[in-house]
């Protein structure tokens, strides 16, 4: 596995760069490509970010309001928060598998890269990202508006068990640099769409409990999605309710992604391995925060997945 400065050398060495991040982009990915991005356009490199989907509106600030940041792919490829080479989409996984780089925390991330920065201790792949950019450049205000963003919708505001001691130093770090907090925390986490709301209205009257309580499964349909015209900032958040349920050992949402295609957002207490039970399904992530894509009936996937979580509870 290489350093923090080794990968701070290798970017420096490049002139034209690709940082690619995942599917359904989320504020980790998207906040560390730009820290990046705007770090490296400090130093006059031409870089670029892409993605295979649309950036939705709560994240286009870090886009200069860009709802798409498809590009072509040119020079070094750096693949940021990206756990496996297809969660880089269709339209990059090629890329992605010859990767030059590859910075993430996920403990399932095989280290795809011709080199690898991985580390399943940091929070979020912003915090790593924060390490990298001050061996090149410094934390400007927009960088550190970027890596805020990274960290703390990572952590859900600093809530979930990832967060640790290093993650409130870099946050404080941050705070210092200019990041501008109170806006932001409003922003990510005090603000919901009306389209939200409907969500989880729908997604609260499925909720089932399974194996006396100890797993709890609720489902986001298809045909709701659809009539909403709901997007990424409508369904952000609905997958984390069933594991604050008391006595929920593991909250499964299943988002029905297209009729009977399901992609399960699995939160767990860490008496369960989420990440493990995902992985075994083709999908991955962290012992407390993973997912997986599954198809079939939903009575027939979700008693799959119950019953899993269930088995490997100990």
């Amino acid at each position: 596995m290489s350093s923090v400065k080794q990968v701070a050398a290798e970017l420096l060495g490049y002139d034209k760069l690709t940082i690619i991040t995942h599917t359904r982009p989320d504020g980790d990915t998207l906040g560390s490509a730009f820290a990046l991005f705007n770090a490296l356009k400090k130093l006059g490199k031409d870089v670029r970010v892409v993605c295979s989907d649309t950036v939705s509106p709560r994240y286009r600030f870090l886009t200069n309001g860009q709802a798409d940041i498809c590009n072509d792919v040119e020079g070094a490829i750096i693949c940021v928060d990206i756990a496996a080479t297809y969660m880089a989409g269709e339209r990059y996984e090629q890329y992605a598998k010859n990767a030059d780089i590859v910075i993430d925390h996920h403990a399932s991330n095989s280290g795809f890269g011709k080199i690898n920065l991985i580390d399943e201790n940091a929070a979020a792949c912003g915090e790593i990202v924060l390490k990298i950019i001050d061996e090149i450049s410094e934390i400007d205000s927009c960088i550190a508006d970027c890596i805020y963003t990274a960290i703390s919708t990572d952590t859900g505001c600093f809530v979930h068990s990832n967060t640790t001691a290093d993650t409130h130093r870099a946050a404080a770090r941050l705070a210092e640099c200019g990041a501008r907090v109170t806006e932001l925390n409003k922003l990510l986490f005090k603000t919901k769409t009306k389209k939200a709301f409907e969500l989880e209205r729908a997604a609260f009257d499925t909720l089932e409990f399974f194996h006396r309580g100890n797993i709890a499964c609720m489902l986001i349909p298809y045909q709701k999605i659809t009539e909403l015209l709901a997007n990424e900032d409508d369904l952000e958040g609905i997958s984390a309710i069933p594991i604050q349920i008391e006595g929920v050992k593991a909250g499964v949402t299943f988002r029905e992604i297209k009729p009977e295609v399901y992609k399960l957002s699995v939160r767990t207490t860490g008496e369960i391995d989420g990440s493990a039970v995902c992985k075994a399904f083709g999908g991955g992530g962290h012992k407390m925060a993973a997912g997986c894509t599954l198809e079939g009936k939903y009575d027939e996937v979700k008693k799959k997945m119950a019953d899993s979580l269930y088995a490997d509870l100990k």
